[in-house]
């Protein structure tokens, strides 16, 4: 999705780099983050009340990385804050919250609830081809609003996103 928004959004395309990562643990994603040091940080996936959902380091389970987890990883790898974070996964509201409180992100977007998979999609491209168009944050977070409440789905459910700015 967010390959597609960066390559539809009208700007320098050299400007932007796009790293994607799979199947993530926690000893990946510190890695990853120090080495790319990213501007922005887009975490699609599966969350839960406990955190959004990582593997395990055997490889054979699940394990949830809470804000502080997450915080962890950030300052471990030498990034003390964000220009933007978004989780969007199903219970991350709390965890972007969180973040954008400590500093650790000065603008950040979470899911109250369960979020379903083509909104999400929807939300994430409409979102990232308005970052990449104007840069406002608060433009791309409606714009993403707006093409996710668009998208129908079979479950009746509707993604709750929210969204966050830091006080720091």
């Amino acid at each position: 999705v967010m390959q597609e928004a960066v390559k539809n959004a009208a700007f320098p395309k050299a400007s932007v780099a796009f790293e994607s990562i799979g199947f993530v643990t926690r000893d990946r994603l510190r890695e990853h983050l120090a080495c790319f040091q990213p501007h922005c940080v887009h975490v699609c996936g599966h969350g839960s009340k406990q955190g959004i959902e990582l593997v395990a380091p055997a490889g054979n389970a699940i394990e949830p990385l809470n804000s502080q987890g997450l915080a962890q990883l950030l300052s471990d790898a030498g990034i003390a804050r964000l220009p933007l974070l978004v989780l969007n996964s199903c219970d991350s509201a709390k965890m972007a919250a969180n973040l954008a409180q400590l500093g650790f992100a000065a603008h950040a977007v979470g899911v109250a609830g369960p979020a379903v998979d083509s909104q999400t999609f929807e939300f994430a491209y409409a979102f990232w081809v308005t970052l990449l168009k104007s840069g406002a944050f608060t433009e791309c977070f409606q714009n993403g609003l707006e093409r996710a409440r668009r998208q129908r789905n079979d479950t009746g459910l509707v993604t709750n996103y929210k969204g966050f700015a830091s006080d720091q």
